[in-house]
C-alpha cells in the first residue's frame, strides 16, 4: 500500500486574530469620542467658525481692546459680531422706536449692536455698551445648570445693591430679569462674591475696568440729577422764606404808613402832641421803623437775587441734562440747545 502523504498546511479560517480587533476597537471609541468632545463644545465650534467671518471696524477694535477679554470673552465677541450703527441702522436692527426711552445697544439674532455716541462728555459709554450687550450673549450660552448655580449669587447681588438695581429691574419681566441682573452685576456693581468674581473673569481680565467705564459715562448724569435736586430743593425752601418775609414786610409798612399818616396829621394839629418831647419821640421811633424796613426790603432784594441766580443755575444744569439725555437717545430729534 503507497504511503499517503497529509497535507500539512493549516486550513484557513474564517475567524481573524484576536489582535486585529483593537485598532477596529480604539477607532470606535475614539469616533465616540470625538463625536462627544464635538457635541460637549458644539456651541464654542460654531461661535469660532462665526468669528472667522468677523472683521471689526478700527473704532470697535480699540473698543475690543479696552475691554481685556479673555480668549472665551474674544471668542464670544467675534462670533456676535459687535458693530457701531448709527441713528437710522441702529432703530432698524435693535427695533428701538420709543422716544421716551433710551436705548443704547441691543443683543439681538445673536448679534450685538450699539449706538456710535461719541462725546468726549460721556468717555466709556461705547465701551460699557459692548461689554453690557456681549455679556447677554454670554448669558445665552450658559447651560440651564449654569444658570441655575449662579442664581442664589445674582439674588444675593441684588439684596445687596437693591436701592441701585430695583427701578431699573423693575422694568423687565420675570422671564428677562436674571439675564439684566447678570450683566448689571458684571458691568455695575463694584464689589461680588468671590464666584461670581471668578465666572467673570472667564471673559474679562479686570471686570474692574468694566465697571470704571460704566461708572465715567453715569457719572455725568447723576452728578447732573444730584445738583438738579439739591437745586430744586433750595429753591423751594427759598421761594417759602421770600413769601413769608414779603408778607410780613408788605404788613409791616402797610402799619408804617398808617402809623406815618397819625403822624403827620398829629403834627398838623395844634395840641394834638403834649409836648415837643413828645414829638420827637414818636418821630424817632418812626425814622427806626423806616430803617428796619429798609434793611428788611435790601434781604429780601438779595435774597430774590439770590434766587434768580439758583433758578439761571437750575435751569441750565436742566438744559444739559436734556442735551445729554438727547445724545443718549436714537429717537430723538431735538438737537442739543446751546
Amino acid at each position: 500500500m503507497p504511503n499517503v502523504v497529509k497535507n500539512t498546511t493549516p486550513a484557513k479560517s474564517s475567524a481573524q486574530p484576536k489582535s486585529s480587533l483593537v485598532p477596529k476597537l480604539l477607532g470606535a471609541l475614539l469616533g465616540v469620542a470625538v463625536v462627544a468632545l464635538l457635541f460637549l463644545f458644539r456651541v464654542e465650534l460654531s461661535d469660532y467658525f462665526k468669528g472667522l467671518r468677523y472683521t471689526p471696524s478700527a473704532e470697535m477694535s480699540e473698543i475690543r481692546d479696552s475691554l481685556g477679554l479673555t480668549s472665551a470673552g474674544s471668542r464670544i465677541f467675534a462670533a456676535t459680531a459687535p458693530t457701531l450703527e448709527s441713528r437710522e441702522d441702529f432703530n432698524q436692527d435693535c427695533e428701538s422706536f420709543d422716544v421716551e426711552t433710551a436705548v443704547l445697544g441691543c443683543f439681538t439674532n445673536d448679534h450685538v449692536y450699539v449706538y456710535n455716541i461719541d462725546s468726549a462728555e460721556l468717555a466709556g459709554i461705547r465701551e460699557s455698551t459692548t461689554a453690557h450687550e456681549l455679556l447677554h450673549a454670554v448669558w445665552a450660552r450658559l447651560s440651564g445648570a449654569e444658570k441655575n448655580r449662579l442664581v442664589p449669587l445674582l439674588e444675593e447681588v441684588y439684596a445687596e445693591n437693591r436701592d441701585s438695581l430695583k427701578d431699573t429691574l423693575a422694568a423687565y419681566s420675570d422671564a428677562e430679569r436674571l439675564d439684566e441682573l447678570y450683566v448689571r452685576s458684571a458691568t455695575q456693581i463694584a464689589s461680588l462674591p468671590a464666584e461670581l468674581e471668578a465666572h467673570f473673569a472667564k471673559y474679562f481680565s479686570s471686570r474692574a475696568r468694566i465697571v470704571e467705564f460704566y461708572n465715567a459715562y453715569i457719572t455725568p448724569f447723576n452728578e447732573l440729577n444730584a445738583e438738579i435736586d439739591r437745586l430744586g430743593t433750595e429753591l423751594e425752601s427759598l421761594r417759602a422764606t421770600i413769601d413769608a418775609k414779603t408778607a410780613e414786610y408788605e404788613s409791616a409798612s402797610a402799619e408804617f404808613n398808617r402809623s406815618v399818616d397819625e403822624f403827620n396829621n398829629c403834627a398838623s394839629t395844634a395840641g394834638c402832641f403834649a409836648s415837643d418831647y413828645a414829638f420827637r419821640t414818636r418821630r424817632a421811633e418812626l425814622v427806626a421803623t423806616s430803617d428796619s424796613l429798609d434793611a428788611v426790603y435790601t434781604e429780601l432784594n438779595s435774597m430774590i437775587d439770590d434766587y434768580n441766580a439758583k433758578v439761571e443755575q437750575y435751569n441750565s444744569n436742566i438744559l444739559r441734562s436734556n442735551n445729554l439725555q438727547n445724545l443718549i437717545n436714537s429717537n430723538s430729534e431735538t438737537k442739543n440747545l446751546e
